[in-house]
């Protein structure tokens, strides 16, 4: 017997940054979420994230005068390695809305930018206090 699961709750497995942005949306949408996670606190492997977090075309890159693009971030990630070109389109696409949204939507200081090793510009975000991962 088949049973109708509401189309207005989620199950969100993994309490990481990806989780709980996943948990947050359905929320925002009228939704209700049960978040799940194998660990005692929240954070997966995002609190991990001891230099930042990677985004092109972002508010923080554009206040700072930074010349950056979608298309160099994504140059940079294939020549990195990543073996998924039409999954390297998609992260690098969605990258610098996705940091902005982190910003706007959770107040989150990501203000400082730093050029890290493969990249061409400078556009892994961090803040000001705890290293990014526990800020994220």
């Amino acid at each position: 017997m088949a049973t109708v699961f509401p189309t207005n709750q989620a199950i969100v497995v993994g309490g990481g940054l990806g989780g709980m942005s996943a948990a947050n949306t359905v929320v925002e949408n009228g939704g209700r979420t049960v978040l799940v996670d194998k660990s005692s606190f929240c954070g997966g492997n995002s609190t991990k994230a001891t230099s930042g977090i990677n985004g092109a075309e972002t508010k923080a890159q554009k206040d700072g005068g930074v010349d950056d693009s979608i298309a160099l971030f994504t140059s940079d990630t294939l020549k990195g390695g990543a073996k998924k070109p039409e999954l390297v389109k998609i992260l690098c696409g969605n990258s610098g809305a996705d940091v902005d949204w982190l910003v706007e939507k959770f107040n989150l200081d990501l203000s400082l930018l730093a050029r890290l090793g493969g990249h061409s510009a400078p556009r892994t975000h961090r803040g000001k206090e705890s290293f990014p991962g526990m800020t994220i």
